[in-house]
């Protein structure tokens, strides 16, 4: 029994002063989806940095805790006010929660510092989409466009956007990109016909 608890006081110790010993850990504990035991390593450091926020932010979200997740995303972002990455993981709990007000927000927060960041302009979008405020997620996907003329997600949506305001003729144009990007594509046959 007093060699258990050395051996673990011994381990104990060793992870609190070696954090890359702890991240080692905390990635074993992951690939073997053990998510507490991934974040309680990490815990054990007793320090506060922006790479241990972002982890365990991600931890948190794996764990289904989205509050505690978004609570380390944004002090990771605190920590780190030009952080993109930590504000790309912050809306996966938002997301999850169901705080798309929120989502929203942080995607625009991430096209404040890049205007031609290509994912948050096509989520963007895509909110906006769901919403019905077409011409805001026209604007938005354009941004996409204009830097991924042959992308097929965003002549997909844009297709999308044009024929929800009335434009058939415009939605065709792009609609056919994205079928000659893929040409099995069900979802743009379907709207093809609508045509």
């Amino acid at each position: 029994m007093l060699l258990a608890l050395t051996i673990f006081l011994s381990s104990h110790i060793e992870v609190q002063q070696n954090p890359e010993l702890a991240f080692s850990k905390s990635y074993s504990f992951e690939y073997e989806t053990q998510y507490s035991k991934a974040i309680n390593v990490l815990l054990e450091l007793n320090m506060e940095s922006y790479q241990i926020d972002l982890r365990l932010g991600w931890l948190n979200y794996l764990n289904k805790d989205y509050t505690k997740s978004e609570s380390y995303y944004r002090k990771a972002v605190a920590l780190e006010p030009g952080s993109i990455e930590a504000r790309f993981g912050l809306v996966l709990p938002l997301a999850s929660l169901g705080n798309w007000n929120n989502v929203l927000a942080t995607y625009l927060e991430v096209l404040k510092q890049d205007a031609n960041n290509s994912i948050a302009n096509y989520r963007v979008a895509t909110i906006y989409y769901n919403r019905k405020d077409y011409n805001n997620s026209a604007l938005y996907i354009n941004r996409v466009l204009k830097l991924y003329p042959f992308d097929y997600d965003g002549n997909l949506l844009n297709g999308k956007i044009l024929i929800a305001q009335g434009k058939n003729i415009d939605a065709k144009k792009y609609l056919n990109k994205a079928l000659e990007y893929n040409p099995l594509s069900e979802e743009v046959k379907v709207l093809m016909k609508k045509l």
